[in-house]
């Protein structure tokens, strides 16, 4: 299980880098059948003007979870992604278990 971060638009940062591990290390707590993880970092217009768009696809379970997030704050739209797909991964484990 491995974490890939991708940026388009956008210079490498080691700080959306570090935070990305951060997550994806939670974000496994939930569910230990997570397969890899690629997470997109875009910025739309030019380098310092434009929102940033955050796309994180993984399987979970063994069904593929794709979300997007915008926000003018690359963190926030970090943050907004992460939180709804652990929300998705917690639902499909919690599902399992009561099988």
């Amino acid at each position: 299980m491995t974490v890939q971060t991708v940026f388009h638009g956008i210079n490498r940062s080691a700080a959306v880098e570090t935070a990305v591990a951060e997550k994806w290390e939670a974000l496994k707590r939930f569910d230990q059948q997570l397969t890899d993880c690629k997470v997109t970092v875009t910025q739309e217009g030019h380098q310092t003007i434009g929102a940033f768009t955050v796309r994180i696809d993984l399987m979970a379970s063994g069904h593929p979870v794709i979300v997007n997030r915008t926000n003018m704050d690359v963190m926030a739209a970090l943050n907004e992604a992460f939180d709804t797909v652990r929300r998705s991964v917690k639902e499909e484990a919690d599902k399992r278990r009561q099988h």
